[in-house]
């Protein structure tokens, strides 16, 4: 398989290079050039600009540059994958729900909280507290969050939680890798991951783009 060669671009030359390719607008240009610069250089990819500028292509349609991006009507489609493992787990709705009127460890019960999820990182942290505070939660969810994917990029956290298995998370201090996806260097790493960590001899990065979304190799394999 082939190995890929390091550009000769100092840190400072791919920072600024990321830096003039973001988007207008975004805001803390220098913190988000040096998160995708340390996930590139973490998973030992070669830092050219058709690697960078990947990177910066699927944060942009992902998330717009937003670390914890918002879903419109998010509640909504809580309550309804909520009524479907129920039915699912053959637990009546009406137990499952007076169980999420309990008061959670914030205060606010799960179901207020729910209710005011803006945001995948909110409503995995309601399931979270669920399972390991509600005994209904573990029966119900099991250690199944139906939160799947979060961050800047939209990674599948299953990938990321498989992906410390073969190579080390290169930041300190991180107890779980759920929550590390939220963040913005988390998600980066593990979305940049996710695009570019895996053997492929395309000759573009149009097939890892699809590859993304639709599963590694899934271009080759449709081809």
């Amino acid at each position: 398989e082939p190995v890929p060669v390091r550009s000769m671009m100092s840190p400072a030359q791919a920072k600024a290079v990321i830096a003039r390719a973001l988007p207008p607008g975004v805001t803390d240009r220098q913190g988000w050039a040096t998160d995708i610069y340390a996930g590139l250089s973490a998973i030992q990819v070669a830092i050219n600009v058709p690697n960078l500028c990947a990177a910066i292509a699927v944060v942009e349609q992902e998330s717009s540059f937003r670390a914890n991006p918002t879903v419109p009507g998010l509640a909504a489609i809580a309550w309804r994958e909520i009524d479907a493992k129920a039915e699912r787990a053959g637990v009546p709705s009406l137990v499952v729900r007076t169980a999420l009127r309990l008061p959670s460890p914030d205060g606010r019960s799960y179901a207020e909280r729910i209710d005011s999820a803006t945001t995948e990182k909110d409503l995995s942290d309601v399931f979270e507290d669920f399972i390991g505070m509600v005994p209904l939660g573990r029966r119900f969810l099991g250690d199944a969050n139906p939160v799947r994917t979060g961050g800047p990029m939209q990674v599948s956290i299953a990938y990321a939680q498989a992906h410390v298995g073969t190579r080390p998370y290169p930041y300190p201090g991180a107890e779980n890798i759920r929550r590390e996806v939220f963040t913005r260097r988390g998600g980066l790493y593990f979305g940049i991951a996710h695009l570019l960590d895996y053997p492929a001899t395309y000759d573009r990065h149009l097939y890892r783009f699809a590859d993304f979304n639709a599963g590694h190799h899934a271009s080759r394999n449709a081809a």
